[in-house]
């Protein structure tokens, strides 16, 4: 009986084990690459570096640098495992004028408006989504700490 030889094509970019491929469970450490961590696992692969560069990779995750790619690179990583680009559409925020309108509408009437506004837009705008939920959430914990510390007056006789 003969031995097959493994094949590695990849490192895990959590702790620089050898991997059969980019999207396999890591041996090591269990890590199994999901949503955006598959493109940073393709880019530590032989589809994308050379044996050496695979190596000089594996050495620096070894001595505890976190693999931190630039989002071009996770873009050109996602187009070079055959994912789509994003949409133009997608990668729009929310106007100088929208966040003015939706701080004014979060302030003036409720904070629920801002999250029907992140609600309806998280599926065709992320990051205008995005913009909608960060802007709201400080400002309906500001507004709720207001009403409580009303609530909390002692009441005079």
């Amino acid at each position: 009986m003969t031995a097959v030889a493994v094949v590695h094509t990849a490192i895990c970019h959590r702790c620089a084990e050898p991997k059969k491929g980019p999207f396999v469970p890591c041996k090591g450490c269990g890590f199994v690459p999901t949503a955006d961590h598959r493109a940073v696992a393709w880019l530590f692969s032989r589809e994308h570096l050379d044996e050496a560069e695979l190596k000089e990779a594996a050495r620096r995750v070894r001595q505890g640098e976190l693999p931190e790619p630039p989002k071009a690179l996770r873009e050109h990583a996602r187009v070079s495992m055959g994912a789509a680009p994003l949409d133009v559409e997608a990668t729009r925020p929310l106007t100088t004028s929208q966040v003015v309108g939706l701080a004014a509408a979060d302030v003036l009437l409720t904070p629920l408006v801002g999250f029907a506004v992140w609600f309806g837009l998280r599926a065709e705008r992320p990051v205008a989504a995005r913009q909608a939920l960060w802007l709201t959430l400080p400002l309906s914990l500001a507004i709720g700490g207001a009403w409580l510390s009303v609530l909390l007056q002692p009441q005079v006789p």
